[in-house]
């Protein structure tokens, strides 16, 4: 007889479930999906719920042929999932399956389908390749990268693994502190929501740099000169391109993020062809702009870019300012509910790269910079506004990795509530 030297706390599991009913309970799922949310079923019993997540959590440690393996894991009936390939017999659940299945469905990514049998067993019906326009409003489970899961429910992060650590998961920390500094002097008089899609890009660019696994900072400026003062002169790779593959520009059409009834609506409950055909095209192409620009991350050094995703250089060496002072100290924040900040030495923080890229925060107020380690870390760095303090944002991946529709509509009803995108 064999047992897990680690076991997940039931009272972690308990929460985990009473919010996802809670979520139910709300209605606001129905009213966000409609008939692709299926109902109270979709809600496992205790046991098949901490299964998933220590399924997930021990794959993530595993290794196909000396490869590392990341696996995606969604709850729910085969019947329920269109277009998806279907064994002709399910298959076992357990951790060995789950190796082979995440090495053979990295690429593209696909999701293996989880639902129990007749006998109550946890089994793999099938899997099915994701989409731009995912919708996964059941439990969706990730792991990609070693002790790093992700739990979501209806579109929304709920909780995380995190080595050791079991946590729930507040985007507010990161939404307050990088949302504010994306307005221009010039859009006082746009539309608010121009900030969320650049919010959004930049979630968008950074899960884009977790995917080449090579690390890379990504510097966003604002549209003026000042940002070169931090920079070694001649760069390597400078010249200037938004990497939009058509004219139709995603900077220059604010309106196309619509209110939130809006743009859910569009994207998922109208029938118009047209309509819908519009807000997936603007997706589209913001994601495949991201994914050019997270590329050229990968190359030694850094990418500055505008907050509308216009590229300035690459391979950029940071340097101190010209009379500029290493601080002292930095505030660490985390996207972790419960989280309280904390003061750090600033060496702490990191190694070069983390540390140069604070560097250029601390010298360039306005300035957002983002570094994403090899591991998968990812890091968010700016200055307080209003009293100048250096801050970082850490473990941002958990904000980072969730994606979707569903993420979407999330996304933008917290920074409504949180009164960020008011005029």
């Amino acid at each position: 007889m064999s047992n897990h030297a680690y076991k997940l706390r039931s009272g972690f599991i308990d929460e985990l479930l009473q919010r996802m009913n809670r979520l139910i309970e709300s209605d606001t799922l129905a009213k966000i999906f409609g008939d692709l949310f299926s109902g109270h079923e979709a809600v496992p019993a205790s046991g098949h719920l901490e299964a998933i997540i220590d399924s997930a959590f021990w794959t993530s440690f595993s290794k196909d042929e000396g490869n590392e393996v990341t696996v995606s894991l969604f709850y729910t009936q085969a019947e329920q999932s269109f277009d998806a390939f279907l064994f002709d017999n399910p298959i076992p659940f357990d951790v060995k399956t789950l190796v082979k299945l995440g090495a053979a469905l990295e690429n593209p990514r696909a999701d293996i389908g989880v639902w129990p049998d007749e006998n109550g067993e946890l089994k793999i019906w099938g899997f099915k390749t994701r989409s731009e326009n995912v919708i996964i409003a059941n439990l969706w489970i990730q792991a990609l990268g070693p002790g790093r899961v992700l739990i979501t429910f209806g579109g929304k992060s709920l909780g995380a693994l995190i080595s050791n650590r079991a946590v729930f998961v507040d985007h507010s920390n990161l939404m307050r502190t990088i949302i504010p500094q994306l307005e221009l002097p010039t859009d006082l008089q746009t539309d608010k929501t121009m900030n969320m899609l650049r919010y959004t890009s930049l979630l968008t660019t950074a899960r884009a740099m977790r995917g080449h696994g090579r690390g890379g900072t990504l510097l966003v400026v604002p549209d003026s000169e000042a940002w070169r003062k931090s920079v070694d002169s001649p760069v390597p790779y400078t010249g200037g391109a938004s990497f939009l593959e058509s004219d139709y520009d995603v900077t220059k059409k604010p309106t196309l993020l619509a209110p939130v009834t809006d743009f859910i609506s569009a994207l998922i409950k109208t029938k118009e062809g047209s309509q819908r055909e519009k807000y997936s095209k603007m997706r589209a192409q913001l994601e495949q702009q991201c994914r050019h620009i997270a590329r050229l991350t990968a190359v030694d050094g850094a990418l500055a870019m505008t907050f509308d995703r216009f590229v300035f250089c690459f391979g950029a060496k940071i340097i101190a300012a010209e009379g500029q002072e290493r601080p002292a100290t930095i505030r660490i924040l985390k996207p972790v509910e419960g989280h309280v900040s904390s003061v750090v030495n600033f060496t702490d923080i990191g190694g070069t790269r983390h540390q140069s890229a604070a560097l250029f925060a601390h010298a360039q107020p306005g300035s957002v910079a983002i570094v994403v380690s090899q591991d998968g870390d990812v890091t968010f760095f700016t200055t307080d506004p209003e009293n100048n303090e250096l801050i970082a944002v850490q473990q941002a991946e958990l904000a980072v990795l969730y994606e979707g529709l569903g993420a979407a509509f999330w996304n933008i009803s917290r920074v409504t509530e949180m009164e960020l995108l008011k005029a």
